[in-house]
């Protein structure tokens, strides 16, 4: 009995240690993100952005095409989403992933690095010409002035197709490197046309 009294007087003081604990923070629930990056000026989606989350590495992807991610099982809560993109600022956005809901959508902007080009043009002589069609990529155009010169700002920071033209001049192209907040300069000769040879029977 003496063996006993003490058993029982230590349970009962390992029970009200273990009582003045904590308890245990609740496991955060799992939420499939699906989201969109797109660029911040035309709002078009961004292909190829890398989507991390910041605190959970492992759990990343690849935007598509349309610039849409899949990210599953990301703990609900504050998170932090980290991007990345050729062509563009780095962004880290925190969101708070609501518990409720077994999915979650939301949409990353990022702006783009803008660079600037700056040109002359002239011919085999070394003349300036004036009124060439000067084109970026196919979107971006703009016409050289009387000096020859052209300029084209706010350009897309990479590698860029530039494409020079002019009546009565074989047109002319180039791959070129639009730097982060530079000013990239090229210079263009134009060729004229080889006249064509008389065949001699």
């Amino acid at each position: 009995m003496g063996r006993i009294v003490p058993f029982i007087l230590c349970i009962v003081f390992l029970s009200g240690c273990f009582g003045n604990l904590s308890p245990l923070p609740p496991v955060h629930p799992l939420v499939t993100v699906r989201g969109k990056v797109v660029d911040a000026v035309t709002g078009a989606g961004v292909e190829g952005a890398q989507v991390t989350l910041r605190d959970f590495p492992e759990r990343f992807d690849l935007t598509a095409s349309d610039g849409s991610f899949l990210l599953p099982r990301v703990p609900a809560g504050r998170q932090v989403f980290v991007v990345y993109s050729t062509g563009y600022a780095p962004k880290s956005e925190a969101v708070d992933i609501p518990s409720g809901p077994s999915s979650f959508s939301l949409t990353i902007e990022l702006a783009p690095l803008l660079g600037k080009l700056v040109g002359y043009v002239w011919d085999e002589e070394g003349n300036p010409v004036s009124g060439a069609t000067v084109t970026v990529d196919g979107t971006y155009t703009t016409t050289t002035d009387g000096s020859g010169s052209f300029a084209l700002s706010n350009l897309p920071v990479g590698k860029a197709v530039l494409v020079v033209e002019k009546e009565g001049f074989v047109p002319y192209s180039e791959e070129v490197e639009i730097a982060y907040l530079s000013i990239t300069v090229v210079q263009v000769t134009l060729a004229r046309p080889s006249p064509a040879k008389s065949i001699i029977e």
